[in-house]
């Protein structure tokens, strides 16, 4: 490859193809509860360019029912294992101390929380695990709660100040329970975990690499969200791919490492389509 069109592009980022094994998802709920189902979707997102298959049993939208962590655990536990012995890297998305807790006994590579391990529980559950090579994203919300909440007081002024805090302080946590630096991973939320106005998370999103120079491990999701969907009139689900991949396409230009999508292969198509349209040709 040419050296100058080599620096001209960012790498490649790690991708979390997200498997939603659940009846209230915003995007596919009820599509994969079935297991065979649901681990002919993790392969399919393997197939299509996934390096991570992050799974979740439990949904986060605004409307979501609660599922006992056991029924959670007993919906991905047999996908979990079937994976890691493809070699295939797993994240589990969860929040709930007896999910996390099984999830490091079967040797996840990452355990995706919405809550940030806020929770007591969930800080002394990780603390029995230092030897662990798992890694913990940790994401913010503005009520740091089990679900998004369209109440917020986050606007565009002040929700890039209060993401830097948080991340700030649950760096210091993670660090005091001796999990090293690299193994935190950066979540800035967007969407309802923001606020319903949805230009607060696109302030987000043009201060990303603001927060990149101090959290580098970011991992950022825009997929098929809701603030897409109302910046554009309110458009449905099933018509946010286009907005997703341009967003996703955005931030891989700014040199994030890690975008969490419904569609690898989408993002893969934008990032080559933009190359292309660059002059590389290899």
């Amino acid at each position: 490859m040419n050296p100058r069109i080599g620096m001209r592009f960012p790498p490649k980022p790690q991708i979390f193809g997200v498997l939603n094994i659940t009846s209230d998802s915003f995007s596919d709920g009820g599509r994969y509860l079935d297991p065979d189902l649901a681990f002919q979707k993790a392969l399919s997102l393997v197939q299509e360019g996934a390096d991570v298959v992050d799974i979740g049993a439990q949904s986060s939208n605004v409307e979501a029912g609660w599922v006992e962590p056991e029924t959670e655990w007993e919906r991905m536990k047999e996908i979990i294992l079937e994976l890691k012995n493809r070699k295939i890297t797993v994240s589990v998305d969860t929040f709930k101390p007896y999910v996390i807790e099984k999830a490091l006994q079967a040797g996840v590579d990452f355990i995706n929380n919405i809550r940030a391990f806020t929770d007591a529980e969930s800080g002394e559950i990780l603390r029995k695990f230092p030897s662990s090579r798992t890694k913990y994203v940790v994401m913010y919300s503005h009520n740091h709660g089990d679900k998004a909440k369209q109440d917020s007081p986050l606007s565009r002024d002040t929700v890039l100040r209060e993401i830097v805090s948080f991340f700030r302080e649950r760096k210091k946590t993670l660090e005091g329970w001796d999990v090293a630096p690299e193994r935190i991973v950066y979540d800035p939320g967007m969407g309802f975990f923001l606020s319903p106005d949805p230009m607060v998370s696109f302030s987000v999103l043009s201060s990303v690499t603001e927060l990149l120079s101090e959290f580098p491990g970011l991992m950022v999701s825009v997929t098929r969200k809701s603030f897409l969907g109302n910046a554009l009139g309110g458009i449905p689900v099933e018509e946010r791919d286009i907005p997703t991949a341009i967003c996703e396409l955005s931030l891989w230009l700014r040199n994030v490492p890690m975008i969490r999508t419904h569609s690898p292969s989408k993002l893969l198509q934008a990032i080559r389509t933009w190359k292309l349209s660059n002059g590389e040709d290899s």
